[in-house]
């Protein structure tokens, strides 16, 4: 096992990795830039080094000359790049190894190539299992009309080192291509991808997106574990997991599961990756292998008992797989949300700033992860991700009725959450029925529906008086709250915002 790894990334990925290498034994070091200092990953760190902007034109986190300068001076083992930023970059991988530091991420062949998307698809086909109709890759402006000629719009246009839907953009005629090339070109040069190739493919409108998360050690030996359904997405990115699907039945689930075992060993991958389909008039069509752990890892830990994050860790350190199929327990249901810091009604624009206060859920089998705490700030360079909510039910429905209350129950002040919008999903017959799909959150109408779903007539009316009340906050106004409180009326709607706008005094202890 690794004797000192540093965790080259930050926010809860941060946070999770920092806590399995504690949990391994090893020194665990983290690295942060000013905002960060704070948070829960720096905070529970061993050691914690700041990073600093040497280019304006250059995040630290993805400063790789700087970070792996400073594995090489700390004398690390390893470094773990969590998901996304440098956890597919292949120079840095190569800067890493001449230095004989590990990177856990896995390893193709003996080179850095699973992150190339396309090369895996070729795989993928080799090896019989159905794909989606796609172009070769290309990066000159040239070849982008003919190959798109020679598919049926619309299409969607894919990095080909693209990764947690970054790189993409769906193209829904003739007319978008251009832009949707300079589009993605750009994304290559901003998040330093290994080249600026992209390659254009068949888009799906309304299938579903099933994962499955693989461990394999070196010897060979591999545990297929159940799948996570992701029912809804907003710009490629996951709002919603839940594990095992409701929707695939058992004959499908072991035919994947099957033909997962044979392309990971012709391929030789070895430690974790996660391997998506798309589902549509049920064929199930392989999409692509993500060999950086991915921030679904929580909820097959839930479901399982199986900590994915810290096998990685051993996996990569060289240690063996000591799991089968029957040791592990999948007679629970789990659903996921992701929390974002991000205002759905106004399409999803980040909502950076400080968290004045946080509100958390309760409950048995309700886990909360999140890298913040009241007074944090959200940086607006970064994905706004805050926190993953997870409930464990021992069915469906009961898994649905806990994830409502939990959402309920949880609050952050001081910024724009998705928040709401998860509460209406959650209580929307879209969900429970199964026809919910990424489609809903790129229509504002329908996105706006969840929200609006909560609101009853009073609430209106309390949030007007609310306004009103905050706009001429003054003495005189406090004092007539204060009467309008032990009126009759004190829970007429009236009463009701002056509660909501009053300064709450903390309660004494009986």
């Amino acid at each position: 096992m690794f004797k000192r790894v540093l965790v080259a990334n930050r926010g809860l990925i941060q946070a999770n990795c920092v806590r399995a290498i504690k949990e391994l034994g090893a020194t665990a070091i983290a690295v942060y830039e000013g905002d960060d200092r704070d948070s829960a990953g720096v905070r529970n760190a061993d050691e914690a080094y700041e990073i600093k902007i040497n280019d304006p034109r250059i995040r630290p986190y993805l400063d790789l000359e700087q970070i792996v300068q400073l594995a090489e001076d700390l004398k690390v083992d390893a470094v773990h790049p969590g998901y996304g930023f440098l956890a597919q970059n292949g120079k840095f991988a190569r800067e890493l190894e001449r230095r004989g530091i590990k990177l856990i991420a896995p390893r193709v062949e003996g080179k850095f190539n699973l992150s190339n998307k396309h090369e895996v698809k070729e795989a993928a086909m080799r090896a019989g299992l159905p794909v989606l109709k796609g172009s070769e890759v290309f990066s000159d402006r040239e070849r982008l009309e003919p190959a798109a000629k020679s598919l049926n719009f619309p299409l969607v246009m894919k990095a080909a080192h693209g990764y947690g839907g970054i790189g993409m953009k769906v193209i829904p005629d003739m007319r978008r291509l251009e832009s949707a090339f300079e589009h993605v070109q750009a994304t290559c040069r901003k998040f330093f991808m290994n080249s600026p190739e992209v390659f254009l493919e068949q888009y799906l409108s309304d299938p579903r997106h099933i994962e499955f998360p693989v461990l394999r050690d070196e010897a060979g030996r591999t545990t297929v574990f159940p799948e996570l359904e992701c029912p809804l997405q907003r710009r490629f990115q996951k709002l919603v997991l839940e594990t095992p699907s409701p929707f695939i039945d058992r004959i499908l689930r072991t035919k994947l599961q099957s033909e997962i075992r044979v392309l990971c060993e012709r391929l030789g991958v070895f430690g974790f990756a996660s391997v998506e389909f798309l589902i549509s008039d049920g064929t199930a069509y392989f999409l692509e292998i993500n060999g950086y752990i991915q921030p679904s890892h929580t909820a097959t830990t839930l479901l399982t008992g199986v900590d994915l994050l810290k096998e990685q860790i051993r996996l990569l350190s060289g240690e063996p797989l000591n799991m089968r199929r029957n040791e592990f327990s999948c007679d629970r249901h789990v659903i996921n949300t992701y929390i974002y810091a991000e205002d759905p009604e106004n399409d999803f624009a980040p909502s950076p700033g400080q968290v004045d206060r946080l509100y958390l859920p309760f409950g048995e089998e309700v886990v909360l992860q999140t890298s913040i705490s009241s007074g944090a700030k959200i940086s607006p360079f970064y994905d706004p991700m805050i926190a993953k909510l997870l409930v464990r039910g021992r069915d469906r429905d009961e898994a649905i009725l806990k994830m409502g209350i939990a959402l309920e129950e949880f609050f952050v002040e001081g910024l724009k959450t998705n928040i709401p919008l998860m509460r209406g999903v959650m209580k929307s017959d879209a969900f429970r029925d199964g026809t919910l799909s990424p489609e809903h959150m790129k229509n504002p109408e329908k996105r706006n529906q969840f929200i609006e779903s909560l609101k009853s007539a009073k609430d209106s009316e309390i949030a007007a008086l609310v306004a009103s009340l905050a706009l001429h906050s003054d003495g005189e106004t406090l004092k007539r709250m204060e009467v309008l409180e032990t009126d009759d009326n004190a829970q007429s709607v009236l009463g009701a915002a002056t509660r909501w706008l009053k300064p709450r005094k903390p309660r004494r202890p009986r």
